[in-house]
């Protein structure tokens, strides 16, 4: 048992697609949020940090100010008040500052004191003679700008890379009447390796999303091109079999009417084979009427074969304006002879086109020698050509000055046996117009006025650049 191939429908696909993508936004969407976030941060660092510098020292100094005078020694017992209260100061100070660390160092007795961290435990939890300060990693870094800062006399503002982070110190001397006994520092950290983990993992994640959506499209547009070209095969040949269709259901016309046409010249050569059969004849009268009827029957078959095999020929790169011309040259005599002018309006840059000279020139024949008809007393033929870009076609018209066609004529114009000539077969313009429908072009006639006559129209196809031409013989 063969296995059938599972197909996925359109919307599904276009729908796994769209959500990949979708997906990729967002995550990308997030990761920039949170990057955008993070360099609005740093951008604002140092006015956060002198503004929780500021409020630092305003809260420490009055603390700092009721200890005795500095470099008075202090017993551990003042040491842990003086840290409480400072820490108390240090949270009440920071509180508004999301992200900043804090507290104070006193030079001389190289203590960090009241320091808010949130790496740092809180003072009731810390081991007997343990102070409080900055994070171990930075507390070096934190030191010597402090000592800086003190020297100088001046706060101090510096961005250092502190493994494995990135961090923005603020120190500043404080001054207890007009004498500098400690600092203050303040941190924020504008990168952790946290963040820049998850920044990365952001980033992978929306570019492993977005290749995902890019390779499941082009397996879909891969899809869509092998549907589009079997779509293409598929109408190429429901057309081919619509052209057989129709040329069947006029062949079908055709050979309703072929009874008809068939049944006079028998009926005229019965009636001449009769006469002898009865001593009368034959005679150089006869025996021309019954040639007459013999070639009129050749006629009807020739018109009916052309009908039939109107498509059976070999299609080639040829010249349409080189057409019209012996088409025009082939009627000169016939329309001198009536007073008919003819005239050749033809377009220089007019493209080469894939079709069978002699089939075409039979078109043309008959559309000129219907217009000489139509003018018997004089008038004009004008053959021309042109080049329509747009449409991708190449234009022929065939028009004259006689009265034109009627609507009740134009009903039935490409009718097999359909005429309106005393004589005629009515075979001349469906043969045409199988020819044209042969060539993948069109035959359009338009019905026209005593002052302008009758235009028949003759569109072909420019052949693709990449096409190739032909046709079966």
């Amino acid at each position: 048992m063969a296995h059938q191939r599972l197909r996925i429908p359109l919307r599904w696909q276009i729908g796994v697609v769209v959500a990949f993508f979708v997906a990729a936004l967002t995550s990308l969407w997030i990761t920039s949020t949170s990057v955008i976030a993070r360099e609005r941060r740093r951008a604002s660092a140092k006015g956060v940090l002198d503004s929780a510098g500021a409020s630092l020292a305003k809260r420490g100094t009055s603390a700092l100010a009721r200890a005795p005078r500095w470099p008075d020694y202090l017993d551990p017992a003042d040491w842990d008040e003086l840290d409480r209260t400072l820490s108390v100061q240090a949270k009440a100070a920071l509180a508004p500052f999301e992200g900043v660390e804090g507290g104070y160092y006193v030079r001389d007795f190289n203590r960090f004191l009241g320091a808010v961290s949130p790496s740092a435990p809180p003072p009731e939890q810390e081991s007997q003679g343990r102070r409080t300060g900055p994070p171990q990693s930075e507390a070096e870094l934190i030191e010597i700008q402090i000592d800086a800062a003190i020297r100088k006399k001046q706060s101090l503002f510096v961005v250092e890379v502190s493994q494995p982070s990135l961090v923005a110190i603020r120190t500043a001397p404080v001054l207890v009447r007009d004498q500098v006994v400690a600092a203050t520092w303040t941190m924020i950290r504008l990168e952790d390796p946290l963040f820049l983990n998850r920044s990365i993992q952001g980033y992978q994640l929306a570019a492993g999303l977005a290749l995902g959506g890019i390779a499941l499209s082009l397996v879909l547009m891969a899809g869509l091109a092998g549907t589009v070209r079997r779509q293409a095969a598929e109408r190429e040949q429901l057309q081919t079999e619509l052209r057989r269709s129709e040329r069947l259901a006029a062949l079908g016309k055709l050979l309703a009417g072929v009874a008809h046409e068939v049944r006079n010249p028998l009926a005229g050569i019965r009636s001449t084979v009769q006469l002898w059969q009865r001593g009368i004849g034959p005679d150089t009268e006869s025996f021309e009427g019954l040639v007459d009827e013999v070639d009129r029957l050749e006629g009807i078959v020739a018109r009916l074969l052309h009908f039939s095999r109107a498509d059976a020929q070999d299609l080639m790169p040829s010249n349409l304006n080189e057409v019209v011309t012996e088409v025009a040259r082939l009627s000169s005599a016939n329309a001198e002879a009536q007073g008919v002018t003819v005239e050749l309006d033809l377009d220089p840059e007019l493209p080469v086109i894939l079709m069978a000279p002699p089939a075409i020139v039979q078109v043309f024949r008959n559309l000129s020698t219907n217009a000489l008809q139509a003018m018997p007393g004089g008038g004009t033929l004008r053959l021309s050509t042109r080049t329509d870009v747009l449409a991708g076609v190449v234009e022929a018209q065939v028009a004259d000055t006689g009265p034109g066609l009627s609507p009740e004529v134009l009903a039935h114009l490409f009718e097999p046996f359909y005429t309106t000539k005393a004589g005629g077969t009515g075979l001349g313009l469906a043969i045409a117009r199988e020819i044209v429908l042969a060539h993948r072009g069109d035959l359009r006639p338009e019905a026209g006025h005593p002052e302008r006559g009758a235009l028949f129209t003759l569109t072909l196809p420019i052949p693709q650049r990449n096409g190739h031409g032909g046709g079966s013989s």
